[in-house]
């Protein structure tokens, strides 16, 4: 990374320390990438199999992408057939779009995915994956109709995609309390610390069935499908001590 590229990306950094709110954010990164073209951005943690389109959407973000592909996008349940969100399953490079086209050319419904994403404009995009401090997988994408990304500004985009999506984390999390019950706080963190419904319940001298009662509470209002989400979800809320 050249002295400039590098003192660009620091000023980059620097405006998103200054963002207040996630439209703010959203509209630093388009701003930084429009030079090479972007005018589209969109970041969340990946959802896993058997959440519903509500759930998938609560896990984006960044979102200044366009509106209508985002509605068929989440209501035809794209994600989990989305040839991007395979690569970001099963690798941590950064990539574009157009290095995944021999993966999926022969499969239709990827096939089909990536064709109506070029009906808005959506045809070329840079996306770089990571992996959150509690585990979970997360995407960070940029997009346009036409774009053009050097290999020498990867790292640069990388690093500012990284920035914003911890920055867009903490803004969304740290501005949604969640408010819950001293119980649900109790069984919340012996669920974090790997018991059983079993086991809570003999801490807790209940009953297995009231601590499996509170633990669905606890899904339905983290918005998460299972255990390990909910955990990872209260973390990111800093709900568990």
């Amino acid at each position: 990374m050249s002295r400039q590229t590098l003192d660009d990306t620091l000023t980059c950094i620097a405006r998103l320390d200054k963002a207040s709110t996630l439209a703010q954010i959203a509209d630093v990164v388009v701003d930084v990438a429009r030079p090479f073209g972007f005018s589209h951005v969109l970041a969340g943690i990946i959802p896993v199999p058997g959440m519903t389109a509500e759930q998938q959407i609560s896990n984006v973000v960044l979102h200044q992408w366009p509106q209508a592909w985002s509605e068929r996008y989440f209501t035809q349940g794209y994600l989990f057939d989305d040839p991007t969100i395979h690569r970001v399953n099963t690798s941590t490079e950064p990539f574009l779009w157009s290095e995944l086209e021999p993966t999926y050319r022969n499969t239709p419904t990827p096939t089909r995915i990536m064709g109506e994403a070029r009906e808005f404009n959506l045809g070329c995009g840079f996306t770089v994956p990571m992996i959150t401090l509690d585990g979970q997988t997360a995407g960070f994408s940029l997009a346009s109709e036409r774009a053009e990304v050097p290999p020498k500004v990867r790292r640069q985009l990388q690093l500012i995609a990284m920035h914003a999506f911890a920055r867009a984390l903490a803004q969304k999390y740290n501005s949604a309390p969640v408010n819950l019950t001293p119980r649900e706080m109790d069984i919340l963190q012996w669920m974090a610390e790997g018991k059983s419904d079993w086991e809570i319940g003999v801490i807790l001298k209940v009953s297995e069935h009231l601590v499996d009662k509170i633990a669905r509470q606890l899904r339905a209002k983290l918005n998460a499908t299972n255990r390990t989400q909910t955990v990872a979800t209260a973390l990111r809320h800093n709900l568990i001590r």
